[in-house]
């Protein structure tokens, strides 16, 4: 009998031996391996922008007595090795995966909805900062009123597609929202692009799952409503949408880490074919075509129209018309904007965020007729620009 608790004694004995020495070794291997990866992420080569993140990643930090002194290089260094560490969008992922599985969907102001759609955060109506915007809108029109204004705020797709949100997920009414600013302009024509966009036979294919655009559906629908509004012979001309890829993912999957989907880009093509030139203002760029195909082999595929977004850009064309259109706008007008081609011998294009001249020398200078304000309503309600630039 004492034989045998001696041996329960010797057992439990290594046993606790046996445990320390997992927990040293297994100290010092997770020791070993941060140890290796921080190397590594120090040393390796610096990326200077994430794809996936759509972003700017931290750079190495310099060295000086002031910035130590006031902690500055500290936390320039945290930056730093959280942004080079290796494996980062590997880590990432995983994390973003751990998160979804365990029910999160909200994430970085991303909405996880049903089918793989991902659904920007829908803006709040700030009363101040829409009084300034309408205001600063309809002064503009009060010193141009032998101009033509008219005005079309797109809704989003949690708007449209708000059964695709996931329960109980905090939203917006975007058409009262509209609604509500169109009744603060005065000598507008204002267009309604919620009704038609809802009445869509096929509402899922109006917006990407990956990207805050809308895309060539919606712009289609978008376009006859604008078009009827400017009393254009929509008629007049063709269009056929063309797939230039099939592997668009935009920055909603780069915000949230949720790569589960790809989608389609279509580019409208018109026919009789009007030939026309693009002027790029500021870069002083002249091309012949409103794409930039270079594009579609990079992360920021949408930018395949116009290759992105840029303060003013001229478009002259072939049209029978003598009319000058001026276009204000965000991204969303960029893949309906080849459509209006045909119809006006040159569109001003102006995007007040990076806008820096004075918008009335511009409007004087071109012989402008027609001015239409095209936008989203998330990037729209959050704007300051319209009443920093053109006030």
């Amino acid at each position: 009998m004492n034989d045998n608790n001696n041996n329960e004694r010797k057992t439990k004995k290594v046993t606790k031996q046996d445990y320390n020495l997992y927990a040293l070794i297994s100290a010092l291997l997770a020791t070993i391996l941060l140890f290796t990866l921080s190397i590594l992420s120090i040393t390796g080569e610096d990326r200077e922008y994430s794809e996936n993140e759509n972003r700017y990643l931290a750079s190495k930090p310099v060295i000086s007595f002031s910035a130590i002194k006031d902690g500055r290089f500290m936390q320039d260094a945290d930056s730093y090795i959280s942004d080079q560490f290796v494996f980062r969008d590997s880590l990432i992922s995983t994390r973003t995966k751990i998160d979804v599985f365990f029910g999160k969907r909200e994430i970085n102001g991303v909405y996880i909805g049903k089918h793989h759609f991902l659904f920007e955060k829908p803006a709040a109506y700030n009363e101040e900062r829409i009084e300034k915007t309408a205001k600063t809108m309809n002064e503009l029109r009060g010193n141009n009123k032998k101009l033509n204004h008219y005005v079309a705020i797109a809704p989003n797709a949690s708007e449209i597609l708000s059964n695709y949100l996931p329960m109980n997920a905090p939203s917006q009414n975007q058409t009262d929202q509209i609604k509500r600013f169109y009744a603060n302009l005065n000598g507008f024509k204002c267009i309604d692009l919620c009704t038609p966009l809802k009445e869509a036979k096929e509402p899922e294919k109006l917006y990407y799952k990956t990207d805050h655009h809308w895309t060539a559906d919606a712009a289609n629908i978008a376009f006859n409503e604008i078009a009827s509004a400017l009393k254009l012979d929509s008629k007049a001309y063709k269009y056929k949408n063309l797939a230039v890829t099939n592997s668009f993912q935009g920055t909603l999957a780069s915000s949230s880490g949720i790569f589960s989907a790809k989608d389609t880009i279509y580019i409208p093509a018109v026919a009789p074919e009007v030939p026309y030139t693009v002027t790029y203002v500021n870069e002083n760029k002249v091309t012949r075509s409103v794409y930039d195909e270079k594009k579609l082999s990079e992360k920021s595929k949408y930018d395949v129209f116009f290759g992105g977004n840029f303060s003013e850009v001229i478009i002259e064309s072939e049209s029978k018309s003598d009319k000058v259109l001026m276009v204000i706008k965000d991204s969303y007008a960029n893949s309906l904007l080849p459509m209006l081609i045909p119809y006006y011998k040159k569109i001003v294009i102006v995007d007040p965020r990076y806008y820096t001249e004075n918008i009335q020398h511009t409007i004087e200078k071109e012989n402008v007729a027609d001015i239409l304000w095209l936008y989203n309503a998330n990037t729209f309600l959050n704007d300051t620009s319209i009443s920093e630039k053109f006030s």
